[in-house]
């Protein structure tokens, strides 16, 4: 353990103005968001708002959407915002790969020329990402409280702490699955190469995602996809997170992880 400890601080290290960065700029968004339904409350501009909103985003909320667009569902939205989305996968991809980037860098080299077995770097990757993913949705959880607690009006209905953890849950299992599948491909392929096929990925998945909403035939077809498993607008509307999304996105995540470890091992990391 004073080997992943250490390998996991170096990794930490290197990234930390970056990650309290992001971290930051995730709970200063929280904090906005609240600030930003409090003034649709008091101005009463929600329904006008939903009004608004164009025919095939009305398809994909659905039923979610008076929901949505209320104080509540206002506050809730950092948490599968698209930007927010993007911002989080971009960060965990860049994590999952780091074992393609040691290699080519040499410092895979310099890192094994102790007797360590080389497990212990996806182990670290691993890690990293656990705990970085846990930190920054523990931050937006903070920012939303700290949001809630100083800007929102009075005799308003705050999200539940169980709808805010279920948001935070499914959108920290969707990265961790994502996680899985560029560690994998880290543990085969250079960084660039990784990088590349998690992002296309990623996008296909969320292209097939949206055509399943917006055109029923696709709709079984859209199962092959982890973001069919993340599903904040039923969430914001108080149901409960399925239990076989977990396992979905759990399964595909601990299978990239196994696939690392397998791939790893059998690769040359001489430089």
């Amino acid at each position: 353990m004073t080997v992943l400890r250490l390998l996991l601080a170096l990794s930490l290290r290197r990234a930390l103005n970056l990650l309290i960065a992001m971290g930051l700029l995730l709970a200063g968004f929280q904090v906005l968001l609240v600030f930003i339904a409090g003034s649709i409350e008091r101005s009463g501009e929600f329904e006008q708002l939903a009004s608004l909103l164009p025919p095939f985003v009305r398809a994909i909320l659905g039923p979610s959407l008076a929901s949505v667009m209320s104080f509540k569902g206002v506050v809730c939205i950092g948490y599968f915002e698209f930007i927010i989305v993007v911002a989080l996968l971009a960060l965990t991809i860049a994590l999952a790969t780091l074992p393609a980037s040691e290699v080519e860098t040499g410092f895979a080299d310099l890192i094994l020329a102790r007797p360590l077995p080389r497990h212990w770097i996806i182990t670290r990757t691993i890690a990293l990402l656990l705990l970085v993913l846990g930190l920054m949705l523990a931050l937006m959880l903070a920012g939303t409280w700290v949001g809630l607690a100083t800007v929102a009006p009075k005799n308003v209905e705050w999200p539940t702490l169980g709808i805010l953890g279920a948001l935070a849950l499914n959108l920290g299992l969707l990265m961790l699955c994502w996680g899985g599948v560029a560690l994998a491909l880290a543990a085969a392929c250079r960084r660039t190469v990784a990088s590349a096929v998690t992002g296309l990925l990623a996008f296909a998945s969320l292209l097939l995602d949206l055509t399943g909403h917006l055109w029923p035939p696709a709709e079984r077809l859209s199962q092959l996809s982890p973001f069919h498993y993340f599903v904040p607008f039923d969430l914001v509307m108080g149901r409960s997170l399925p239990v076989e999304n977990v396992i979905l996105l759990w399964a595909v995540a601990m299978t990239g992880f196994i696939l690392a470890y397998y791939f790893f091992s059998q690769r040359d990391i001489s430089h």
